[in-house]
């Protein structure tokens, strides 16, 4: 993998979530923040849930928290609609932002890495005239697809702001190592904390789940159609809210398979643990470390996927779970008929599933995540 050159290497609404008082280190978070319950207009993404977790984990250590939710509203508008409310939530961001800057010591940005080179930029310029540290976490797996499209001179205005912040955090290993140079970048995986509400013993496949936002690069016409000839005890449930490009016809009369509507993030223990296999045959391009997978392997449940951004970092092939090819109904079919033949294969792959989600348990990440940003707040 290409290694960028470091020249000149240094090292919703707006709401206060927790209060701060003189003695406790301050963040002030600017990041897409979940609001209450699930649907289609109100679509649980991976940001929000990461976002959520860190208010936890950081509260849960001691740091006072102010968030600025940057979500964005309703996008299937006409395009100058998209547009401008594309401007009046940047405004809302940065007023919020800038209200809050001065009671915070450390400033910590959540964001996809299309949005790096514009907000991750201004926000560098906004922390450096205010004397503030940035940090900088760039969620899923394609910053270095998105870094290698940048013209010239976005590669020139990267390299002299977001990417010289405090710490720059990415969700890889391959990422880390692609911008191996700058000492200031660090593997953040995405993580999880979950407990299944009951401990099943797997034995054989049946009932299998697909979880996601139904966008159709994530594979779901490729589950759907391996699924279509399974034997009769099997069955795929799919959940996730419907995307603009949602082809919801797949469904109409397939015998093997149902829609179950968009599951409340509260009940995804639940749901994931009633189920045997995890199937994301996803090839949308910037998966990272998908949190779907990490939840059904904390419940014990293993995962077909798809070999697509950092999965393959995250699934071990044969070990918590079998890798495919992307776009091939034919190789998700064949990986779930693998596992029916063969129980000792799947049993196996239950097992490494859970030390593989355990693994991936938020607690040691963000302990040390919560030193160095103790660290930051000293300075």
């Amino acid at each position: 993998m290409t290694t960028v050159e470091a020249r000149n290497n240094p090292p919703s609404e707006e709401c206060p979530l927790t209060d701060s008082g003189s003695d406790t280190p301050s963040i002030l978070l600017i990041a897409p923040i979940q609001k209450a319950g699930a649907s289609d207009t109100n679509i649980v993404g991976g940001n929000k849930v990461m976002a959520d977790e860190q208010v936890r984990e950081l509260g849960a250590r001691g740091f006072g928290m102010e968030v600025v939710d940057t979500s964005g509203g309703v996008t299937n508008l006409s395009a100058w609609r998209i547009r401008a409310n594309y401007l009046a939530r940047f405004l809302r961001i940065t007023w919020g932002a800038l209200k809050r800057l001065h009671r915070s010591d450390v400033v910590f940005l959540i964001l996809a890495s299309y949005s790096a080179i514009s907000m991750a930029s201004f926000f560098w310029v906004v922390c450096k005239i205010a004397r503030k540290p940035l940090v900088v976490r760039i969620t899923g797996g394609d910053l270095s697809a998105d870094y290698l499209k940048y013209g010239a001179l976005s590669r020139w205005v990267s390299s002299r702001t977001w990417m010289r912040s405090a710490l720059v955090y990415v969700e890889t290993q391959g990422l880390q190592r692609m911008f191996g140079n700058w000492r200031n970048f660090r593997w953040f995986p995405n993580t999880r904390d979950i407990e299944p509400p009951y401990t099943i013993g797997r034995d054989e496949v049946s009932n299998l789940i697909f979880v996601a936002r139904l966008h159709m690069d994530k594979g779901l016409a490729e589950a759907l159609d391996a699924c279509r000839h399974l034997p009769e005890n099997c069955h795929l449930n799919v959940f996730g809210p419907g995307m603009s490009n949602t082809d919801f016809s797949l469904f109409d009369g397939h015998p093997r398979a149902t829609y179950g509507g968009v599951l409340d993030p509260t009940d995804m223990p639940r749901v994931i643990s009633e189920h045997d296999l995890l199937l994301y045959p996803s090839y949308y391009r910037s998966e990272g470390y998908p949190g779907v997978i990490l939840e059904a392997f904390q419940c014990g449940v293993p995962v077909v996927a798809a070999k697509m951004g950092g999965v393959p970092e995250l699934v071990e092939h044969e070990e918590s779970g079998l890798l495919i090819e992307p776009r091939s109904a034919a190789e998700v079919r064949a990986a779930i008929e693998r596992l029916l033949e063969d129980p000792q294969l799947y049993r196996r792959l239950c097992e490494g599933a859970k030390r593989r989600g355990d693994y991936f348990r938020s607690a040691n990440w963000y302990d040390r995540v919560a030193a160095e940003l103790r660290g930051l707040c000293a300075k």
